[in-house]
């Protein structure tokens, strides 16, 4: 009996050793630019790692309704380019193909924020 007992003990510590597993899952917080104009495409950008890029038509994404489908009509018609950025500091540039600055601002995003420019 005492055997047994002694078997079973040691199998229970044994098991109660064993390496602890976590699993964590929660909202992925990115920061976002989302540029909204008339025309984006042929104007160039430089913010962050992106440095002189010519806008293309690939780079921009396409319309889609807001939140619980609320569209705004105004957008329903421009290019929106969506630029997804660390946290932090980043000094925005957007030219002109003809070398005019449209835009230039510095900008701090913070975690999980989204900035929408109009221009």
């Amino acid at each position: 009996m005492r055997t047994i007992i002694f078997l079973f003990l040691s199998v229970f510590l044994i098991a109660c050793g064993s390496n602890v597993q976590r699993h964590a899952t929660g909202l992925e917080h990115e920061q976002k630019i989302v540029i909204i104009a008339d025309v984006l495409v042929g104007n160039s950008i430089t913010v962050a790692a992106i440095n002189n890029h010519i806008i293309n038509g690939k780079d921009l994404t396409p319309y889609a309704t807001g939140v619980t489908g609320a569209a705004d009509a105004a957008d329903e018609n421009r290019q929106i380019l969506i630029i997804k950025l660390d946290k932090g500091s980043h000094r925005l540039s957007i030219k002109s193909p003809t070398g005019t600055v449209l835009y230039t601002k510095e900008i701090y995003l913070a975690d999980g924020q989204v900035r929408t420019i109009r221009l």
